[in-house]
Protein backbone atom coordinates (compact mmCIF):
# COMPACT_ATOMS: atom_id res chain seq x y z
CA UNK A 1 0.00 0.00 0.00
CA UNK A 2 1.14 3.84 -0.41
CA UNK A 3 -0.41 6.51 0.64
CA UNK A 4 0.87 10.04 -1.08
CA UNK A 5 0.80 13.09 0.65
CA UNK A 6 2.44 15.09 -2.12
CA UNK A 7 -0.96 16.79 -3.47
CA UNK A 8 -1.93 17.62 0.02
CA UNK A 9 -2.57 20.80 1.58
CA UNK A 10 -2.28 20.68 4.99
CA UNK A 11 -2.09 23.71 7.45
CA UNK A 12 -2.08 21.71 10.47
CA UNK A 13 1.40 21.17 12.32
CA UNK A 14 1.35 17.97 12.92
CA UNK A 15 -0.42 14.51 11.24
CA UNK A 16 -0.86 11.36 13.13
CA UNK A 17 -0.27 8.47 10.59
CA UNK A 18 -0.52 5.22 12.49
CA UNK A 19 0.91 2.20 9.68
CA UNK A 20 0.98 -1.77 9.84
CA UNK A 21 3.20 -3.50 7.45
CA UNK A 22 1.69 -6.48 8.08
CA UNK A 23 2.44 -8.88 5.06
CA UNK A 24 2.82 -6.62 2.15
CA UNK A 25 4.57 -3.68 3.47
CA UNK A 26 3.37 0.32 3.22
CA UNK A 27 5.01 3.28 1.74
CA UNK A 28 4.31 6.73 2.74
CA UNK A 29 5.31 9.37 0.70
CA UNK A 30 5.45 13.40 2.31
CA UNK A 31 6.60 16.57 0.42
CA UNK A 32 9.69 18.00 0.40
CA UNK A 33 10.06 20.02 3.56
CA UNK A 34 7.64 18.01 5.77
CA UNK A 35 9.82 16.01 8.52
CA UNK A 36 8.61 12.64 10.05
CA UNK A 37 8.89 11.48 13.72
CA UNK A 38 9.07 7.80 13.53
CA UNK A 39 10.26 6.77 17.52
CA UNK A 40 7.15 5.76 17.80
CA UNK A 41 7.33 3.10 15.69
CA UNK A 42 7.50 -0.87 16.19
CA UNK A 43 9.73 -1.85 13.72
CA UNK A 44 8.57 -5.83 13.31
CA UNK A 45 10.09 -8.39 11.36
CA UNK A 46 9.95 -5.98 7.80
CA UNK A 47 11.50 -3.27 9.65
CA UNK A 48 10.97 0.47 9.32
CA UNK A 49 12.85 2.83 6.45
CA UNK A 50 13.08 6.55 6.97
CA UNK A 51 14.48 8.26 4.15
CA UNK A 52 13.33 11.49 4.92
CA UNK A 53 15.63 14.24 5.85
CA UNK A 54 15.75 16.51 8.86
CA UNK A 55 14.86 19.81 6.69
CA UNK A 56 11.25 21.31 8.04
CA UNK A 57 10.36 23.94 6.27
CA UNK A 58 8.49 26.85 7.91
CA UNK A 59 4.87 25.96 8.63
CA UNK A 60 5.25 22.44 7.27
CA UNK A 61 3.91 19.37 8.33
CA UNK A 62 5.27 17.03 10.84
CA UNK A 63 4.18 13.43 10.65
CA UNK A 64 4.24 11.14 13.78
CA UNK A 65 4.45 7.91 12.50
CA UNK A 66 2.95 5.30 14.91
CA UNK A 67 2.11 1.43 14.00
CA UNK A 68 4.18 -1.67 13.28
CA UNK A 69 6.64 -2.75 10.21
CA UNK A 70 4.83 -6.41 10.34
CA UNK A 71 6.40 -8.62 8.16
CA UNK A 72 6.31 -6.41 4.88
CA UNK A 73 7.71 -3.24 6.57
CA UNK A 74 7.12 0.37 6.24
CA UNK A 75 9.15 2.60 4.26
CA UNK A 76 8.40 7.03 4.59
CA UNK A 77 10.88 9.01 2.42
CA UNK A 78 9.88 12.13 0.28
CA UNK A 79 8.77 11.76 -3.83
CA UNK A 80 11.58 9.85 -6.41
CA UNK A 81 12.82 12.17 -9.09
CA UNK A 82 10.31 10.25 -11.15
CA UNK A 83 7.36 10.80 -8.74
CA UNK A 84 8.53 14.52 -8.79
CA UNK A 85 8.69 14.57 -12.42
CA UNK A 86 5.22 13.78 -13.14
CA UNK A 87 3.71 16.51 -10.63
CA UNK A 88 5.57 19.11 -12.22
CA UNK A 89 4.02 18.02 -15.48
CA UNK A 90 0.44 17.14 -14.12
CA UNK A 91 0.28 19.21 -11.49
CA UNK A 92 -3.26 18.59 -10.58
CA UNK A 93 -4.57 15.25 -9.91
CA UNK A 94 -6.29 12.92 -12.64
Amino acid sequence: MKIDFTRVECRLNEVAVEAYGETSGVTIVIPDGWTAETSGMDPGVGGLTDKTTPDRLPGAPLIRLTGSGGAGGVVIRHPSRRELRKLRSNPTPG
